[in-house]
């Protein structure tokens, strides 16, 4: 691999938020399997063990067209940050 992978992992501010960024995204299945062509993603805290914050996400990108996967990231951002 010569570039940059399709795995990235990013922190929100905490469980709740990470937990309603996964349930908001709509193109994105909440998944720890990385095998596929789908994009996935996981709050990684969920399973213990881990030393990851509880708002740690880990994103596999996919095949889908990058705008509009992009648009469903920051909608559900959106979303999460407006949790109460």
């Amino acid at each position: 691999m010569r570039r940059f992978g399709p795995v990235v992992s990013f922190e929100l501010a905490d469980r709740k938020r990470a937990e309603r960024f996964l349930e908001e995204l709509r193109l994105v299945d909440d998944a720890t399997s990385f095998g596929g062509v789908r994009s996935t993603a996981e709050r990684r805290g969920r399973w213990g063990g881990d030393a990851v914050a509880e708002g740690f996400i880990r994103f596999s990108v996919g095949a889908e067209d990058p705008e509009d996967l992009i648009a469903d990231v920051l909608r559900a951002l959106d979303e999460a940050g407006s949790a109460g």
